[in-house]
């Protein structure tokens, strides 16, 4: 089988398990909803079957990393989260990624208050754990697999797409961030986070810092749809908000193309030296 075939494989049981998983679990919340005026969401049983939805794509990228482990150069599923140490430079775009999401929130949601972002660290690790972690199936198998399938760019808008999909069911379930969300605005926000987290990636080669800065985002979305209107979930859609959200679609676009040309040219000077290398050693 080869590369293409088997990044197929791969992308289609990944997609199978996650939905699976996620599409079934809260689909038992809007049943019981429905039916049994029950698991409203933030009551305490609500979390289990929210978490083991939330948890679908990470349950599914440790499923692909076992059934195709010969794919990973990874020995273990822990170096496959963290990747390669982290050195100054990777710190250093990590936390230029950090600093342009509270100048997004105080510039375009008027968030100025110190103490709200003390809430999104102290938060932090319940982000993570619902929300950030998702980043090791959809940045971890999804994206790398099928950009090698098809280019960068309509990869972005397939993976964008998907992943918004993914997050449907919560559109019926009252009182999550999403039901309070145009699905069209979500789906443009799921394309830009796509090719920022994609980006991120890219120059860091660690996942962790990927799940760090999905958690952050949701943290400053948090903060956006419950502090700015006084606990009411609604988000302020002003010119202000769109401009940042286009303005990190073009950087990252941009950052991203210039990634994968260097690679390129990269692998085909590689290719070009080792090509030499053997006319020279076939003619000694």
């Amino acid at each position: 089988m080869n590369q293409k075939a088997r990044s197929l494989k791969q992308i289609g049981f990944f997609l199978l398990y996650t939905f699976s998983i996620t599409w079934l679990s809260w689909l038992v919340i809007i049943i019981v909803n429905t039916y049994f005026n029950a698991l409203w969401y933030g009551e305490p049983l609500f979390w289990i079957p929210y978490a083991i939805g939330s948890w679908g794509a990470v349950i599914s990228s440790y499923i692909i990393y076992r059934q195709f482990k010969e794919d990973f150069s990874e020995e273990s599923f822990a170096k496959y989260v963290f990747g390669k140490k982290i050195d100054g430079k990777v710190w250093v775009i990590f936390g230029l990624y950090t600093i342009w999401r509270l100048l997004m929130i105080w510039i375009a949601f008027g968030i100025h208050r110190p103490i709200s972002i003390l809430s999104i660290i102290i938060d932090l690790p319940f982000l993570i754990l619902l929300g950030g972690l998702e980043e090791l199936g959809w940045r971890g198998i999804l994206q790398p697999q099928l950009e090698k399938v098809i280019n960068y760019l309509p990869s972005i808008l397939i993976v964008g797409s998907i992943w918004s999909l993914w997050h449907l069911p919560l559109w019926f379930i009252k009182g999550s961030t999403q039901s309070s969300l145009p699905f069209g605005l979500y789906l443009f926000s799921g394309v830009v986070l796509t090719s920022s987290f994609t980006t991120l990636y890219k120059y860091t080669n660690n996942l962790f810092l990927c799940v760090l800065s999905h958690a952050w985002f949701n943290g400053c979305i948090g903060l956006a749809l419950y502090i700015v209107n006084n606990g009411a979930l609604q988000l302020d859609l002003n010119w202000k908000v769109i401009s940042a959200f286009s303005i990190e679609l073009i950087v990252s676009i941009i950052l991203g193309i210039a990634y994968s040309h260097k690679n390129a040219l990269m692998l085909n000077n590689n290719f070009k030296t080792r090509k030499g290398t053997s006319f020279n050693n076939n003619h000694e």
